[in-house]
């Protein structure tokens, strides 16, 4: 049940007091709001501390090529002529920035800079006609701040006396019903968001269990606040021996793994992080879901893979599901279909690793094929090339081909028939579905001898032991002369549907035939026809040699009219049909 929002926000009346601050304090604002301002796909924001030199830089925001470079002075009295300080302080500042060669240079000030003091800082950029010059200001800072309420809030904590109303609230009868509990939850979900500039808190109750879920405010917040946890050697046994690795990966290089830790290393860990969040004590599970990709920005990649000659054999596309970082390197999580899911790790020794998951049920037969070609490229190429949005990442390269057991290329070949059977099937009755879980052996003998019939074969049919038909009660020449006969040659013609995995599929104009046949109670039939009783009768044919009928289709054996019918086996490993029989 959603609630649609109402009712005043918490430090809507409130904004940032930029008189009575400190410059650590102004910093401290004006780089959070710039983590905001400068949050795309592509954006980069680093924060450089003044202590130890920060080369005419506070803050810095590389967009691709183009660098910006934020210099913050808390100047609450302004810069106007009079004040020579505070002036050789900005050109200082404006020098040394210019060793980094930006494309923007912007001074960030508390107060609505006066004419005089724009022409001192526009004139600063004279000598430099291709670099942008500005000031961003107190009237363009409030106006900033507006949009991100939750660092108004946040920033002004001290001041906020109603925080603690809602807290107290929580205690009493909601008398309103459904409306008050909306209402409080929602203002006490806003005090929680002035935890942090850079860090939100979700907050879910079940019974007795609290779940609390740290989540970024924006791309930067892992840099600018980061919160790190350190496990010990120590703190893994040897029951942990499946935790060892993943830990690695998630940890050393941000794979896209959930990672769960059990009380007993929670209880080992070594936490840093923001002062409001303590470190992890007593019994405690800890969780890490991985982050997905903002989905406005879709990056496509392309996998070539290579022989040991260097020649490309196949070529893959897919999308990038997420990068990750850690301190043992990079990850890069690609998606090719829903079908498989490739993840690298580009450690910072320059030594990759590569591993992959694939799933071959529940998706279309054409989809199966190619995964499995993908599956196969990543087996036994030599090399395979990586591209982003059409630029090259990297080659990863292998010494030998991937160790794959006979069992699992037995399973690999069972799967690659379905597929392609059912994709072959599937385009002549244009009837397109998934491929189930499930596969009984019937249906599966019974895809197969689709196939066969549409690709012009003659085959053995699983079901047909006996053909059963009704009489219509006329008698002819040919009639008489196979009930007459112990044994005949027969063929049928009919318009043929088949189920399949519960589908019911249009094959067409196809032939059954036999060349040893006999009919139960002929000339009993036959008494009957030749009285005028025949009609409704049922006439049951079955092969007198117990060998099944054939079939084929003709429209599929165009310009092979003239040539012998050769039964073609079923090719089914453990399921391949009768003895082959050749029929002139």
């Amino acid at each position: 049940m959603r609630e649609k929002k109402a009712g005043r926000r918490l430090g809507d009346a409130n904004s940032i007091n930029w008189d009575h601050l400190s410059q650590p304090e102004f910093d401290l604002r004006v780089e959070a709001l710039l983590c905001r301002l400068y949050s795309g796909p592509d954006d980069e924001v680093r924060v450089y501390d003044g202590r130890g030199g920060d080369g005419g830089r506070d803050v810095v925001v590389q967009q691709g090529q183009r660098l910006r470079i934020f210099q913050l002075k808390y100047f609450r009295d302004g810069f106007g002529t009079e004040r020579r300080t505070q002036r050789r302080q900005i050109v200082n500042s404006f020098r040394e920035a210019m060793a980094h060669q930006p494309h923007e240079w912007i001074l960030v000030i508390p107060t609505n800079p006066t004419p005089g003091e724009e022409r001192f800082v526009h004139e600063l950029g004279v000598d430099h006609p291709d670099l942008k010059v500005r000031i961003l200001g107190r009237a363009d800072l409030d106006n900033w701040f507006a949009r991100h309420a939750d660092l108004v809030d946040y920033f002004n904590r001290d001041q906020l006396r109603e925080a603690a109303k809602v807290f107290q609230q929580e205690q009493a009868i909601l008398a309103g019903g459904l409306a008050d509990l909306t209402a409080r939850t929602r203002a006490l979900a806003r005090v929680a968001d002035t935890l942090d500039p850079h860090w939100a808190v979700r907050t879910v109750v079940d019974g007795d269990e609290v779940v609390h879920r740290i989540q970024a405010k924006h791309p930067h917040a892992h840099t600018v606040s980061p919160m790190t946890l350190t496990v010990s050697d120590d703190a893994l046994g040897p029951e942990h021996a499946d935790l060892r690795p993943v830990l690695r990966r998630v940890i050393g290089f941000g794979s896209a793994e959930r990672l769960t830790l059990p009380p007993e290393v929670t209880r080992n860990l070594t936490y840093a992080g923001p002062p409001w969040l303590p470190a992890p004590s007593g019994h405690l599970e800890i969780n890490a879901v991985p982050a997905e990709l903002p989905t406005d920005h879709e990056v496509t990649t392309r996998l070539t893979a290579h022989a040991s000659d260097g020649q490309p054999t196949a070529s893959f596309q897919g999308t990038v599901r997420r990068v990750g970082r850690g301190h043992l390197g990079n990850s890069l999580t690609l998606k090719f279909e829903d079908t498989a899911t490739i993840q690298m790790l580009i450690g910072n020794d320059h030594q990759s690793y590569m591993d992959g998951s694939f799933r071959f049920t529940g998706a279309m037969p054409a989809t199966i094929l190619q995964t499995i070609a993908l599956y196969r490229s990543l087996q036994d190429c030599a090399s395979i090339e990586f591209e982003l949005d059409g630029q090259r990442l990297g080659t990863f390269n292998r010494d030998a081909p991937l160790a794959v057991d006979d069992e699992e290329r037995r399973l690999l070949r069972i799967t690659e028939m379905l597929a392609d059977d059912l994709d072959i099937v599937q385009r002549h009755c244009r009837a397109y579905f998934p491929i189930p879980d499930r596969i009984s052996a019937a249906d599966r003998i019974d895809l197969r001898i689709a196939r066969l019939l549409i690709e012009g074969h003659c085959v053995v049919m699983r079901r047909m032991d006996t053909y059963t038909a009704t009489l219509n009660g006329t008698v002819d020449d040919t009639l008489r002369c196979l009930l007459n006969r112990e044994t005949s040659t027969i063929r049928i013609d009919a318009d043929v549907r088949m189920e399949i995995f519960g589908m019911r599929l249009h094959l067409g104009a196809t032939t059954y035939f036999h060349t040893q046949i006999e009919i139960a109670d002929r000339l009993g039939l036959l008494a009957e026809l030749e009285a005028g009783r025949g009609s409704g009768r049922t006439i049951k044919i079955r092969p007198a040699d117990g060998e099944p009928f054939r079939a084929f289709m003709p429209g599929q054996r165009a310009g092979r009219n003239d040539e012998p019918l050769e039964t073609t086996g079923w090719g089914l490993p453990g399921l391949d049909g009768p003895r082959k029989r050749l029929v002139q």
